[in-house]
């Protein structure tokens, strides 16, 4: 069975909230709880407390089992806006700056793993997908390349002034100019 948390109206912006959040999203409990606890931005220690506050909720639902032999994962973790606080603040020549300040939303759901499958994300979901796929071009035997087209003004280019002949020009044209 699924554990929620939530916490709302937290005075951080979203953003900054999402970047912890995407640092535990999927990871095993203990692991998230070991990265939220030493992190060093702000925002961590609530997102922590939340973290712990799901590991009790999942514990209260599932009295007879263990976090421990359970294997718990942070399922899903949402970061959503909350109200913006609007102030105003003094800025030269009689002007005054709107000051934003927001809040957030967090929700957590945890889980037990051996409930359900393995959680993938999307990119290790499409390096399954696409890794038959390359194992089958290799397979085949590469074709070889068809030679290069050339065309009649090309090949009178090439004849009429080789490469080496242009630099010597250029370089007997700088020294007369000096």
């Amino acid at each position: 069975m699924e554990a929620v948390a939530k916490l709302n109206n937290y005075p951080t912006s979203p953003r900054k909230m999402r970047l912890l959040a995407d640092l535990i999203r999927g990871l095993e409990v203990e692991k998230a709880l070991g990265i939220l606890q030493f992190n060093p931005k702000h925002p961590a220690v609530p997102m922590y407390k939340l973290l712990k506050s799901a590991i009790n909720n999942w514990e209260q639902k599932n009295g007879d089992e263990k976090v421990e032999d359970a294997g718990l994962v942070v399922k899903t973790i949402m970061v959503d806006c909350g109200r913006v606080i609007k102030r105003m603040r003094p800025a030269p020549q009689g002007r005054g700056y709107r000051v934003r300040k927001r809040s957030n939303h967090v929700t957590i759901v945890v889980d037990s793993i051996h409930n359900n499958e393995p959680i993938v994300s999307k990119k290790k979901a499409e390096k399954a997908e696409v890794a038959p796929l390359a194992e089958a071009v290799v397979a085949e035997k590469p074709k070889k390349a068809a030679p290069k087209k050339t065309t009649a003004k090309s090949e009178t280019k090439a004849k009429a002034k080789p490469a080496g002949e242009k630099a010597e020009k250029k370089k007997t044209e700088k020294k007369s100019t000096k």
